[in-house]
This record gives C-alpha cells, structure tokens and sequence, in this order.
C-alpha cells in the first residue's frame, strides 16, 4: 500500500518534534550554539521517522528540495538587500535617515521620538542593528533623563520590531513571503494596517508613561546627540538627495511593482548617488556591495551603527533558511505536520479562530523552538494548505506570522532574540518584556482585525 494512502500515527510525526525542540533548545540555550546544526540534525530527525512511515528516500528528498525551492526567490531578495544596505550607507542614504532622526529627539517627547527613530533605522539595517547601535545610545540618554531603565529598552524593541515587520529589507518579511509565496511588498502593503493601529496605540502610550519626565538633562542629551551628528557630518555629505533611493523604492512599493526590479531600482540610484555625491570610486562601491561599509569616523558609536551591509553578510541568515525550510519541505511532503495539525484544525470553524491560533502557534514555537526563524517558518509551513484550503489569501497568513512570531521573539528570555537584547542593553527581558508594548499590542491587533474582517 502506498505510504502517502496509510493511516499515520500521530506519536510518530511527535517523535520528529520532540527531537527538534530538545536538540534545539540544548544546543542554543545550553551551548549558546547557533541553529544551523541542530536544525541539521532536525532534518535528519524527520527523514528517519519518514522512512519509518514507509517514505521512500526519493520522496523524502523531494520533499526537502520543495521546500527549499520555496525560499530561492526570498534567498535571491537577501543577497539584493546587503548589496542594497551596503550602498545606501556609501551614498548617505541611511546616515541621512539616522541624522534627521536624531534631529527629532526632545526630552520631554523622548520615548515616542525613541521609538519612532528605532523604527526608521530598523527599516534599513533590520532589528539587531538597531538595538545594538542607536539602541544603545538611547539607554544611554533615557538614563541621563532619569528615565528607567526597562521603559526605555521596551521603548527600543518596540521601534526596532515595528521597522522589521513593516520593511522589504528585513530577513522576517523575505522569510515570511518565502515561506508563503506571496510578493514581499504586498505583505508590507497589507500589514501596514494592523502595523499602523498597534504603532498608534504603543505611541500614546509611551506619550502617557513620557510626560512624567520634564527633561532635567536636557543640556547632556543635546550634547549627546549633538556628538553623534557631527561625526555622521563628518563622514558623509548630508542632503536631502541622500533620501532619493529610499523614496524611489518607496514609489515602487506603492505601485505595486516586483520586489526584485524595485531593489535594483534602489541600488542603482545609490550607486550614483555614492559617485557623485558621496565621491565614491567606483571600486569602493563594488567592495562595499559585496563586504559591506566600513565607517571610521572616529566616534565608536556611529562607527557601529554605520558598519553595515554587503552581501556576505546575508549568508548566515541565507544558510538558516535553507535549512528551515528543507525541514519543514519534508515534514508537509510526508504527511508529518498533516498529521499533528487534523485533529486541531477539524475543530477550527472561523477564520477569526485560525489566526488566534496561527498567532499562538508563533508564540509557542518561539518559546520552545528558540529563534525567530523557527518561530515564523514553521507555523507558515505548517497552516500553508490550511490557509490554502479555505480559500484565506496567502497575505493574511503573513500577517499572523509576522504579528505573532517576529514581534513576540525578544520577550521570551531563552529566545535568540531575548537573549541578545538583554546582552546588549543589560536588562532582563522579565524587566523590559510589560513595556515592549508593540510586541503584546501588535498580535492582539492582529487577533482581533481577523475576527472583525469575518464578521464584516
């Protein structure tokens, strides 16, 4: 009898998940190791509990190969995006979005104008960036105000999240459109609505929390920020121009064309930009695309933050995704995740209903799969046919992925991301996790759009 026609029992697909989790969390949690071995070896998991079902191992490599066929046009988006990153900073794209930023910050409106900087920076340089540099900076000046410590980091990764999910550029959207086979820019465009509420709803609350502070050190923030503009002065020729990439890919967005063009579109403006007005050679340009931007303006900070791009750093987030979703490839082609999920979405009714539990799925994965990667990808791959089979659009499965996994993953203390927050900002995620309001708001956001858009 073929494989694909018996009836499977759910202990055996459990033993693929068990393994994953265990090996997983161990490695990453214990070990402090990065996800690409343990994932190796979760794959491995799978295609031996698969031919234990009676999977033949041309079916279980098809299905690995799937898998990751899936994600090739998002592999392709990335390797565009450190080219991409590598040149807005060489023509004074991105220091010009740091520098006018900065320019917004006042003491009394520190925490929004915090938040709202983070979420321009994340846009470009992606989370981690952010928090690491100007992140950085602004537990520094949040302290300077007597403002504390756990508001501000809050603060922080709620801006720095916020830029991830609403981004074309961030490793979580180019994930989460590989994984459900959707345009990148058309998940930007439907979850800008959902990303616009929770932002509104964080942004009066951190207005709330912020007018109890009257800015005593008004003198030192300026200085502050007064240090770090003159460095980006000094490196970069600051102008207005230096936005004109970034408003073309913008354009591009919001006429619908292809991710792929747009970027080239985007690179191509900065590249011109870097040689006429930044002075670039043309050989520096070529080394900044492929290695990334190299800042040395003197100041450690704006050194950090503007040291960035270059396709050779993508290929550690590439090299994760392949993995990822070959796992998950040969889990959908074997029946595995068909297997676990039957019994549980045969009792899902509505639509409202699927992304609650979407979104739960995401949170979950994040807690006992320890990276954000994980938390996104296999949710995705797991509700892709079910999503598929009751005619849901694929964009409103992104939705609850980015909603429930990408912004959930720094709350959790043993996650990839947790951990480097509290690492780098030296406040545990217990701490700052009740005022990262966008990571709470934005899945519950999410939850509730999905139940009023059914009943509408």
């Amino acid at each position: 009898m073929d494989a694909e026609k018996k009836k499977i029992q759910v202990y055996k697909p459990l033993i693929t998940v068990i393994f994953m989790v265990t090996s997983m969390f161990t490695a990453m949690v214990h070990y402090q190791a990065d996800p690409q071995i343990p994932l190796m070896f979760g794959c491995l998991a799978a295609g031996l509990v698969a031919a234990w079902m009676g999977f033949s191992w041309e079916k279980i490599l098809e299905g690995a190969l799937k898998g990751i066929s899936q994600s090739l046009e998002a592999i392709l988006i990335l390797l565009l995006i450190g080219v991409l990153v590598g040149v807005w900073i060489a023509c004074g794209t991105v220091p010009a979005m740091i520098y006018y930023g900065l320019k917004m910050i006042s003491a009394r409106y520190f925490l929004p104008t915090a938040m709202t900087i983070c979420v321009i920076v994340a846009f470009a340089i992606g989370s981690w960036g952010t928090i690491g540099t100007v992140g950085l900076a602004f537990m520094g000046m949040g302290a300077a105000l007597h403002i504390s410590a756990p508001v501000v980091a809050g603060c922080i990764v709620s801006g720095s999240y916020m830029g991830e999910v609403i981004s074309p550029l961030s490793d979580a959207t180019n994930l989460t459109a590989a994984v459900v086979g959707e345009n990148v820019f058309q998940i930007v465009r439907r979850m800008a609505k959902p990303a616009v509420i929770a932002l509104c709803i964080t942004m009066a609350c951190y207005f709330v929390i912020g007018r109890q502070y009257t800015g005593g050190a008004e003198t030192q923030l300026d200085s502050d920020i007064g240090s770090l503009l003159d460095s980006i002065k000094g490196q970069f020729s600051i102008s207005l121009l230096d936005l004109l990439p970034m408003a073309l890919m913008a354009a591009c967005i919001l006429l619908n064309f292809p991710a792929i063009p747009s970027m080239f579109a985007g690179i191509l403006c900065g590249l011109f930009e870097a040689l006429f007005l930044q002075q670039i050679d043309m050989g520096q340009v070529l080394n900044v695309s492929y290695n990334g931007f190299l800042c040395q303006s003197g100041n450690p900070l704006v050194d950090d933050l503007l040291s960035a791009g270059g396709m050779n750093e993508m290929l550690y987030s590439i090299s994760i995704i392949v993995i990822a979703m070959g796992f998950g490839g040969i889990m959908q082609h074997t029946k595995q995740i068909e297997t676990l999920l039957t019994p549980l979405i045969n009792r899902i009714k509505s639509k409202g209903s699927l992304g609650l539990v979407t979104v739960l799925s995401c949170v979950c994965m994040n807690v006992i799969l320890p990276d954000q990667y994980l938390g996104i990808s296999l949710p995705g791959q797991m509700y892709e046919k079910t999503y598929a089979d009751r005619n849901i659009d694929r964009s409103d499965l992104a939705v609850t992925l980015l909603g429930g996994g990408a912004v959930t993953s720094p709350l959790i203390p043993w996650n990839t991301c947790g951990i480097y927050v509290m690492t780098i900002l030296s406040v545990p995620a217990v701490s700052y996790g009740p005022f990262a309001f966008y990571s709470i708001i934005l899945p519950l956001t999410v939850v509730v759009l999905g139940y009023i858009k059914k009943k509408s």
